[in-house]
């Protein structure tokens, strides 16, 4: 039988708990998360509770302060994680096919506006189709309906295999613009659009291309 912790004696005890809690290793991003941190948040508070004499009005008192403190404690901790977005929508759309087609060069100066303006989401999801449409325009890559932000990284490392890492994390960065609960951050924009624009000014490298070429006729041939 593992004995409950004494409750704390005054706000500042109960805030230092709080506050210790929160510091563990395991409050991180990993899938389910939140569920994991609610449901400890819930066994520490009943364990806590359980001490309490509610016959005493201060420890009541400290009962009511615990609850608005740990409500508190999980909404920075969602808001630190992601899983409380700052913007629910982006304002601009995020297939990389998008209607009507805008040039390259245009997209990269719509990303650098919106990043001026601090919409990090928008920059990203608009540097990254950029970074697509100038290898679409230079037919280094074929766009096709339905692709993904990694697919179209993985294909465009073809042909600049150098900035594959690069490319991949850009990726990551336009679906977190684009699919999930955290905002993109003003590095990972910033990084997309100054990718996009390199890539622009950049040569290829044509023999990685060749070479995916070749691997995908000769397993052809062998179907």
């Amino acid at each position: 039988m593992i004995l409950a912790a004494p409750p704390p004696q005054d706000p500042d005890e109960a805030r230092a708990r709080i506050l210790e809690e929160l510091a563990k290793s395991e409050y991180d991003d990993s899938p389910g998360f939140i569920q994991w941190l609610l449901g400890t948040l819930e066994r520490w508070l009943m364990e806590v509770l359980d001490g309490i004499d509610g016959s005493s009005t201060a420890q009541a008192g400290i009962a009511v302060l615990l609850l608005l403190l740990l409500a508190a404690a999980v909404f920075l901790v969602m808001r630190r994680t992601g899983l409380i977005r700052r913007s629910h929508a982006l304002s601009v759309a995020a297939h990389l096919d998008a209607e009507p087609v805008i040039g390259a060069a245009q997209l990269r100066r719509t990303a650098r506006e919106a990043s001026e303006a601090g919409r990090t989401d928008d920059a990203a999801v608009l540097a990254l189709r950029a970074l697509v449409r100038d290898l679409e325009e230079r037919t280094l890559l074929e766009v096709t309906a339905g692709m993904t932000a990694h697919e179209a990284a993985d294909r465009a490392g073809h042909s600049f295999p150098e900035l594959r890492g690069r490319l991949l994390r850009g990726a990551g960065a336009f679906d977190t613009a684009a699919y999930s609960h955290r905002p993109a951050t003003a590095k990972q924009a910033d990084d997309l659009l100054r990718l996009a624009e390199y890539i622009a000014e950049s040569a290829p490298d044509l023999s990685g291309t060749e070479q995916a070429e070749a691997r995908t006729a000769g397993t052809g041939a062998d179907t």
